[in-house]
């Protein structure tokens, strides 16, 4: 397989010795079934080669001698001459991806065995590690969500240091907990209410297992949040049309991304919602889509309208091959399906090139201009949150805001001037 990338003898003759040399064709040929470039697969395949070079150097005359340590000794030396912070940074990014592409085959054939990684110990472990147990055991909180909680925790707790030893934590005092909120006052207001709230849980689950002396929720201020306080961020359908001119429908990744922005378009659904849209979703007999539930909401199935099921058709047929079963992939290799992120990537993109602009851009804003135009037509409020896939109206009453035409309606004529 080495045959299909290289041509000359003597780089055939560098790749097939040293202690990688017989499994470089199987590597190869996993890196073409995969469905990278061949100029991707060339470069991973480059940068093996030179390790391949660095282990006969150390003396590795098998594979089952490579070690993690040489592989990092390797990453120091290779990127040692780059001077550049940015360069340094994609230099170090594509080496590493390359060895943990070769360690995932090599692990897949039995070559190394699997390093186990085992979790971070901090000094505050003991403390910590049974909270983030109970938030996704008892609370059942998304791993995305602990992720963020656990951030916020470990600054929090980094800042107590010697505070965290078991015996000095029960007379840990308000002050500590004001003292680190106070760093933060400067902070935008979400991201106040974020940590108000993270430390709020935190602190309460400590006093409810006697790990403090006290309950030092009572420390944290409490942020004024008034209900339907904000307006919904819509766009008008002039901005839409722009957005849908400005995507190429020429390429696959042009009709994968025409057939996003309709989808959202359509429906008002979240950009974790299309990426998780499954194959089995669509039932094309039925004309229908199933739309699966997020954040609490509910599933719901919709009639699948013309224009969005010719889009997937469309991109369906120019789509990669693969065993993944969500309808969206990435165009380049090994074609993973798209996470939430990068479908709000897609409507950013599109936003630019159109010229519209936002305080806020992503597929958030095409599901409140969504929303607004359903109400504008007249559409019932249950109706619009049955298709949003709110669980409670109320979570809906915040579009009644923008709907002009009904506030027109209750508006209070002006007062004419004394005389």
């Amino acid at each position: 397989m080495l045959e299909y990338f290289y041509k000359e003898k003597r780089t055939l003759v560098d790749f097939r010795r040293g202690p990688l040399g017989p499994f470089f064709d199987g590597f190869a040929a996993q890196l073409k079934k995969a469905g990278y470039s061949q100029h991707t697969c060339q470069n991973v395949l480059g940068q093996c080669c030179t390790y391949n070079a660095f282990l006969i150097e150390k003396g590795i005359s098998r594979a089952r001698s490579i070690t993690s340590a040489l592989a990092e000794t390797f990453v120091a030396e290779y990127v040692a001459h780059i001077k550049s912070p940015d360069g340094l940074f994609v230099a170090t990014r594509n080496l590493r991806r390359s060895l943990r592409l070769l360690s995932a085959y090599l692990i897949a054939t039995g070559t190394i065995k699997p390093v186990v990684v085992k979790p971070a110990r901090f000094p505050y472990s003991w403390i910590l590690d049974p909270y983030l147990k109970y938030l996704r055991e008892e609370r059942q909180l998304s791993t995305t969500h602990i992720h963020r909680l656990s951030g916020k925790l470990h600054a929090f707790l980094q800042c107590l240091k010697d505070d965290l030893v078991r015996d000095r934590v029960k007379s840990l005092g308000p002050d500590k907990v004001e003292e680190h909120f106070k760093r933060h006052l400067k902070d935008s207001q979400e991201n106040l209410r974020c940590l108000a709230s993270a430390l709020r849980g935190f602190l309460r689950f400590c006093a409810q297992h006697k790990y403090t002396g006290e309950d030092l929720s009572i420390a944290i201020p409490s942020l004024p949040h008034y209900r339907l306080s904000s307006l919904p961020r819509g766009m008008e359908d002039s901005d839409i049309q722009k957005m849908l001119k400005s995507i190429q429908q020429d390429t696959p990744k042009g009709l994968r991304n025409y057939a996003i922005m309709l989808l959202l378009m359509a429906y008002g659904i979240r950009g974790q919602q299309a990426a998780s849209l499954m194959l089995d979703d669509i039932n094309w007999p039925a004309s229908t889509i199933r739309i699966r539930e997020l954040k609490g909401g509910k599933e719901v199935v919709v009639p699948l309208l013309e224009a969005v099921g010719e889009a997937l058709l469309r991109y369906l047929q120019k789509r990669p091959d693969s065993i993944h079963r969500e309808v969206f992939l990435s165009t380049r290799g090994p074609h993973r399906p798209l996470s939430g992120l990068a479908i709000s990537h897609v409507v950013q993109v599109a936003m630019i090139k159109a010229h519209v602009h936002r305080t806020r851009d992503g597929a958030s804003t095409l599901r409140h201009s969504w929303a607004i135009r359903a109400l504008a037509h007249d559409s019932p409020i249950k109706a619009i949150a049955d298709v949003l896939g709110h669980r409670y109206i109320d979570t809906t009453f915040i579009y009644a805001k923008a709907d002009l035409k009904t506030l027109r309606q209750v508006a209070m004529p002006w007062p004419g001037r004394q005389i």
